[in-house]
């Protein structure tokens, strides 16, 4: 079922009052959509779109005042930063014979024998690529099988997978990107215990260091003072 969207003619920071009806101020534009035209859409229904679709999937939408519905993808979705709500999407109209650009999820699948028997961790440097190609072509997600990671420092790269028949590294991504590796486990540095010795005080740094150092001349001072007024006393005698 097409997602409907009505026309809308409120702008700027007057959409506000559209969200107060359960409605979320959105744009579409494309090659054959000039000038990109206003329209909103009921939350729910935006919502469930945006969970089906995301970014890689071309579905129809129904825009109030026009003969029949338009194929689209999901362009840019914006979130509030706060609350997490979705407040604005922009749509992409398209043309089902003409390639476009869009970023695609990567699933990693597997099981690394480096991670299995805790040699290394698995980092992934990529968790979504830009791919080009016909609408019809567009993958929901590039899978990556990780079976092949068995070593510290064994990666998997772009030029290394497969893509779908028809789909082609967009330019927003390096045909040799790397995907996944993985990396040494970091090591956990022991916390070396205070020196109690008088070479430990000299070794102190900071501010606890120099009251240290102070102390420690103070008792020596205070040592040979001592011993001045006792012979002192002795001559007087």
């Amino acid at each position: 079922m097409a997602l409907k969207a009505q026309k809308r003619e409120v702008t700027g920071k007057q959409v506000k009052t559209l969200r107060t009806k359960d409605l979320i101020p959105a744009s579409i534009y494309g090659s054959d959509r000039k000038p990109s035209l206003n329209l909103m859409v009921n939350r729910k229904a935006l919502t469930d779109a945006v969970k089906e679709y995301g970014y890689s999937k071309v579905f129809e939408l129904d825009v109030e005042g026009e003969s029949k519905p338009v194929n689209v993808v999901f362009k840019e979705l914006q979130i509030d930063p706060v609350k997490g709500n979705l407040i604005h999407a922009s749509l992409h109209q398209i043309r089902m014979d003409q390639k476009i650009t869009a970023e695609i999820p990567v699933i990693f699948n597997g099981i690394s024998l480096a991670v299995k028997n805790n040699l290394g961790l698995m980092v992934t440097a990529l968790d979504e690529i830009s791919v080009t190609c016909l609408p019809k072509d567009l993958p929901g997600s590039i899978e990556v099988d990780i079976s092949s990671l068995d070593n510290v420092g064994d990666v998997i790269s772009l030029d290394k997978i497969k893509l779908p028949s028809g789909v082609e590294v967009g330019h927003g991504t390096p045909h040799d990107a790397v995907l996944v590796y993985i990396s040494a486990p970091q090591k956990i540095e022991e916390e070396v215990p205070a020196a109690t010795t008088e070479e430990g005080v000299e070794g102190v740094e900071g501010e606890e260091g120099a009251e240290a150092a102070e102390g420690a001349e103070g008792k020596d001072t205070e040592g040979e003072t001592g011993g001045k007024k006792e012979e002192k006393k002795e001559e007087k005698k």
